[in-house]
């Protein structure tokens, strides 16, 4: 994270429209994916949560015990119910981020009761049947780790050990783990950290994004060579600040590592972003340099703007946006995990969709919504010999006559219509305040009842179908227009 306090097409609400203008929600346009066991393998990852604040946090000085930097940062230790919560609000992957630097001795080996913790949690969230990634996370420091030439002998050395550690520890554990190798790889301390002159780098920068490539390397090699599971498991490997755009690993000098197990590198992403539309950009420029190609890309770290959101004081806005970004990344075979510090008060920005002391889910719309628009879309898994440069299409949103009737009440109106072939669900959106606005989004009958309305007043509606991971098109002819009867 940049500061502690720190999910196809959107159920797009529908294009702004004036009265009189054709319903035309959806953009007509083919997203051709590659086709391979990783790229099935990330979309079945679907939405995702992070444990952040926890194993992550670093030079807590004031704890007396090594284990207390677990509460540190976010104010609470792990439980069991706590992974059953995720699990039961509709994340299919948990980030367990973990910062060592801390927690070894001066040959760098891990202290045995902070590994024998980081494993229980890890367990935990398997035995949910959860897809795990766990990392080296918060130990970019001179001394330990610096993406620099002349800390590189000291860095090489820290990546090996602390990864060696971390794989002897888990090479019998299946694919569900997943490693990144570093978290956000930075010049820490200097103008550099976060920015730098992506079209002319600075000596210092240029430098940085040599040993990043390097480190990267070290890291897989450290897997691979530690046998058992590792030398197959699933790798995700970022670039500068592990940013997804040409400041990081769209940048020309960032290099994917060399790997002696095929498609099995996925692309490390970090968003945070709170204006309309935001990330489309992003979304499109790494499906065009990775997914499209074969190469499945994560966004380990994602939330509404990177110093933290009002989430309780903004539900709806949040819906829409995290609806929108969420289902935009899907459509381009892209999986989003919600970055969460346990840090949220009413009228303060925070990063917290779950209580860690109460296990309970306190913004149950916007959980619901990110889930839902994260779903995995179904890919068909090629044969395991299938090359990373064959290519499954899925086609544009299709135009499907969808006519609604209504039965009309004095303060309901109820929409009924035939059954879409290949539906697993419908969309109901209702005309107000000049555009189209989605009433609910999770319609698995063919009929459903409006409540709320005005008597004696004109209504019009239109339903779209979710039919093979995408929401059907439209259009004015299609529209439902009903009155309420009066009183």
């Amino acid at each position: 994270m940049k500061k502690l306090i720190r999910k196809t097409l959107a159920l797009i609400t529908a294009a702004v429209l004036a009265v009189t203008a054709a319903v035309v929600p959806a953009s007509a346009e083919n997203i051709t994916l590659g086709k391979n066991e990783a790229m099935t393998f990330v979309d079945s990852m679907g939405a995702g949560w992070n444990l952040g604040n926890a194993f992550d946090a670093a030079n807590c000085t004031w704890v007396g015990n090594e284990l207390d930097y677990e509460s540190a940062w976010c104010g609470a230790k792990t439980t069991k119910e706590l992974i059953k919560a995720v699990k039961n609000a509709g994340f299919n992957t948990i980030r367990v981020p973990v910062s060592y630097h801390d927690h070894i001795d001066k040959d760098l080996n891990i202290s045995e009761v902070w590994m024998a913790r980081v494993k229980e949690v890890i367990d935990w969230c398997l035995a949910e049947d959860l897809y795990v990634i766990t990392n080296v996370h918060h130990d970019v420091e001179k001394g330990y780790y610096y993406p620099s030439s002349a800390e590189y002998s000291t860095s090489s050395k820290y990546m090996k050990k602390i990864w060696e550690q971390i794989c002897d520890t888990f090479k019998n554990y299946d694919e569900k783990l997943i490693f990144e190798t570093i978290n956000e790889p930075r010049l820490t301390g200097t103008n550099f950290e976060w920015w730098y002159n992506v079209g002319n780098p600075e000596a210092e920068v240029a430098d940085s994004l040599d040993c990043i490539n390097k480190l990267n390397q070290v890291a897989v090699d450290t897997i691979r060579k530690s046998g058992g599971k590792n030398a197959s498991r699933y790798i995700l490997v970022g670039g500068y600040d592990t940013d997804g755009t040409t400041k990081g690993i769209l940048s020309p000098k960032f290099v994917m590592p060399t790997d002696t197990a095929k498609n099995r590198l996925i692309a490390d992403v970090h968003f945070y972003g709170i204006g309309e539309g935001a990330g489309h950009t992003l979304l499109d420029d790494l499906y065009k340099a990775f997914t499209s190609k074969g190469t499945p890309v994560v966004l380990t770290e994602y939330g509404l703007n990177s110093d933290g959101y009002k989430y309780l004081d903004n539900t709806d806005a949040a819906v829409k946006r995290m609806t929108d970004f969420a289902s935009y990344a899907r459509a381009r075979g892209i999986s989003a995990v919600f970055w969460d510090n346990n840090y949220i008060k009413q009228g303060e920005k925070g990063h917290k969709l779950i209580d860690r002391a109460t296990a309970k889910v306190i913004c149950p719309e916007i959980t619901k919504a990110f889930t839902e628009a994260n779903k995995p879309a179904g890919l068909k898994s090629g044969s395991s010999s299938s090359s990373s440069s064959s290519t499954t299409t899925t086609t544009a949103a299709k135009t499907v006559s969808i006519k609604a009737k209504a039965a009309v009440g004095k303060t309901s109106i109820k929409l009924s219509w035939d059954k879409v072939d290949g539906a697993t669900k419908y969309a109901v959106y209702m005309y107000k305040d000049g555009k189209y606005k989605c009433v609910s989004s999770k319609v698995t009958a063919t009929s459903y009842t409006v409540k709320k309305l005005r008597s004696g007043t004109k209504y019009k509606f239109y339903v779209r179908a979710y039919v093979d991971g995408k929401w059907t098109k439209t259009s004015q002819s299609k529209v439902t227009t009903a009155t309420t009867k009066k009183k």
